[in-house]
């Protein structure tokens, strides 16, 4: 993004820290933390020193261009830039971020990873306590009864349990392979049923199928002059549940002005579903006052600095500007995930709210998604994410999103 100079007028690089026309400051520069990693070559050795599986297991792919699927990476590019991506499940790569500043673009990552981390430690804790609450295997057998020696059989006999034996593995072999082809029947069923991604007309109405599953449809809200999501199939009438009868009615994959309404790409509410309508955590600039977003879901846990009482104020729902409810726009007002002293500002951190938030947080049974992924722990150890163990296996990463 390209901001003014405010001392000779210029445009430059808002991840620069001083105009390269005359050198003054740039007051606005995105700046991250000092205390954890703001390099590759730091956020690997921060990776190293967790204890992490490698990443063919974690699927983090630190200074590496991955090209499989279910993949998260970040890498320098040929022209200068760092990336920032997720390869979905089916190939495809959604880019988080791509520009010069490698402190922000390093700190997406990682935010991404400490999310990925508490999930997988949250899933193998509830596992441990299953696990301890059962009764070993020597203890159920030390339980039951002892059977009676079984009297010996004869050559005729021996020889009618053979047989039998072969005529039942012969049986189950021929269910198992019975059961892999169902399976895979129905996998490949399943995937001809689904739309196709793209735009349809139906019943004077333009919809678009948003990704490859039978949900998230949009529809255009010509009232509105914009679109609208729905994540219930329900929502769809029925003749656009499945590929065989919506395919009538599908218009092409990218926008045509010839459909009406307008391209789904340019509408903030695609945006937000792109972005998993969440906004970052960190400070934000807006109207000359400084707010603080303290989760991830787009709406909630929002704060301003009051002047007046020099203090932070929980921003009511409907004082909240809708700009900054909206990563694509917010994203221009953001300037720091960590306070810093320039700022001339107290730290969030530091305030009898952060705190409050922070022990709803580690006395909560079921933790709430929303803390997953917030940058608040990065300047200290007290969520311990040494990860001390070779197991990642909770497979509940959505590679269908985008992030």
């Amino acid at each position: 993004m390209k901001i003014k100079c405010e001392y000779c007028g210029s445009m430059f690089d808002d991840t620069l820290e001083k105009c390269p026309n005359c050198g003054g400051t740039n007051n606005n520069v995105r700046r991250s933390t000092a205390d954890q990693p703001t390099t590759i070559d730091e956020l690997k050795e921060w990776y190293k020193s967790k204890g992490l599986p490698d990443e063919e297991v974690t699927r983090f792919f630190i200074g590496r261009d991955y090209k499989g699927s279910k993949a998260f990476g970040i890498y320098k590019a040929p022209d200068g830039n760092f990336v920032v991506y997720k390869n979905k499940a089916d190939g495809s790569r959604a880019v988080r971020y791509e520009g010069t500043d490698e402190a922000y673009a390093v700190n997406e990552l990682l935010t991404r990873l400490k999310q990925e981390i508490l999930e997988q430690k949250a899933r193998t804790v509830n596992k441990s306590a299953a696990e301890k609450s059962g009764v070993s295997p020597s203890e159920l057998k030390a339980t039951l009864p002892q059977k009676e020696q079984a009297p010996a059989l004869s050559p005729e006999e021996t020889q009618k349990i053979k047989k039998g034996l072969k005529i039942a593995g012969i049986a189950l072999v021929a269910v198992i392979i019975a059961i892999i082809g169902i399976t895979a029947a129905v996998k490949i069923h399943r995937k001809n049923s689904i739309p196709y991604i793209g735009y349809y007309k139906h019943n004077g109405e333009l919809y678009y199928h948003c990704e490859d599953s039978l949900y998230y449809w949009a529809k255009y809200n010509r009232n509105k002059n914009d679109w609208e999501i729905f994540d219930y199939i329900g929502d769809i009438d029925e003749e656009l549940h499945y590929r065989k009868s919506a395919k009538q009615y599908f218009l092409g994959e990218d926008y045509d002005s010839s459909y009406g309404g307008s391209d789904i790409q340019n509408s903030l509410e695609y945006k937000d579903y792109l972005n998993a309508y969440w906004v970052d955590t960190g400070y934000y600039d807006y109207e000359d006052t400084v707010y603080y977003h303290n989760g991830l879901r787009q709406d909630s846990d929002w704060y301003y600095f009051d002047t007046d009482d020099n203090d932070w104020m929980a921003v009511p729902d409907d004082m909240l500007p809708d700009a900054l409810t909206h990563e694509s726009i917010a994203d221009d007002f953001w300037y720091t995930p960590k306070w810093d002293s320039e700022t001339q500002l107290t730290d969030f951190e530091d305030t009898a709210i952060y705190r409050e938030s922070l022990e709803q947080y580690e006395t909560s049974e079921d933790k709430d998604e929303s803390w997953w992924g917030t940058d608040s722990d990065s300047s200290s150890d007290d969520y311990d994410w040494d990860w001390g163990s070779n197991s990642w296996d909770s497979g509940s990463t959505d590679w269908n999103s985008n992030w």
